[in-house]
C-alpha cells in the first residue's frame, strides 16, 4: 500500500528547498567524531561542493583517545590519526573555505556542535558560515523528514531518518557510510533526488 504524506504542502516545501539549493553554490559538510557527547571531537572532516567536487577530506588528530565504540562505527583508530594534523592546524584554512558560504550537513546541529567543541579545545572561536536563524535551512535531515512525512508517536513533527536509511529509501546506493566523505556525498545525492522530483 502506497504511503500518503499527511501534509503534501510540507513535502513540496522540502522539495522546493532542495531545488532552490541546487541553483546556488553551496558546500556539504560531514564529520566523524570520538563520540556524541559534550567533550567529543572531530577525527575526520569532509566537504564537497554542489557539483560533488571534493573541497576537503582530512583525518584530524583529537586531543583525546578515540574510544573503541566510535572506532567500530567509523573505522578510524588512534593509529590512523597518529600523524594527522590537529583541529587547530586546519582551523584557518577551514575558516577561509567556509567563510560566507552556504553549508549543509545531514545533521547540522551535531556537526556544528562538533566544530565548536573541537575548536574550543584550542580556545578558537566558532567558524563563521552563512548561518540563518532557522538552522533547519541547513539541515538535510530535517528537510528530508518533512519530505518523507512519517509522523512520530513521541513528539510533534516528522520522524528523523538515519542517513543510510534515507538514501536506501530513495533507491540510492549506500556507499562508504560512516566515512565523512561518503556521508557528505550521500547527503548531496539525497538533496539532488529531492530536487529532481516533479510530483
Amino acid at each position: 500500500m502506497a504511503f500518503h504524506h499527511p501534509n503534501p504542502k510540507h513535502r513540496r516545501q522540502a522539495r522546493r528547498w532542495a531545488q532552490d539549493l541546487m541553483k546556488r553554490s553551496f558546500y556539504v559538510l560531514d564529520t566523524e567524531t570520538t563520540g556524541l557527547g559534550k567533550h567529543d571531537e572531530i577525527v575526520q572532516i569532509a566537504i564537497v561542493d554542489q557539483d560533488d567536487e571534493k573541497a576537503l577530506n582530512e583525518l584530524i588528530k583529537p586531543t583525546i583517545p578515540i574510544p573503541p565504540g566510535a572506532s567500530k562505527v567509523h573505522g578510524i583508530y588512534d593509529r590512523d590519526v597518529e600523524y594527522a594534523r590537529n583541529f587547530s592546524a586546519i582551523y584557518t584554512a577551514l575558516s577561509k573555505l567556509l567563510a560566507g558560504q552556504i553549508v549543509i550537513a545531514y545533521n547540522m546541529d551535531f556537526d556544528r556542535r562538533m566544530l565548536r567543541q573541537s575548536g574550543a579545545k584550542y580556545g578558537l572561536p566558532e567558524i563563521r558560515m552563512n548561518w540563518d536563524r532557522d538552522m533547519s535551512q541547513h539541515c538535510a535531515m530535517k528537510q528530508y523528514a518533512r519530505y518523507k512525512g512519517k509522523k512520530t508517536n513521541w513528539k510533534r513533527g516528522y520522524k528523523w531518518h538515519r542517513l543510510g536509511n534515507a538514501v536506501d529509501q530513495e533507491g540510492l546506493p549506500v556507499v562508504d557510510a560512516h566515512s565523512a566523505l561518503g556521508d557528505a556525498q550521500m547527503t548531496l545525492k539525497l538533496i539532488r533526488k529531492m530536487a529532481a522530483e516533479n510530483s
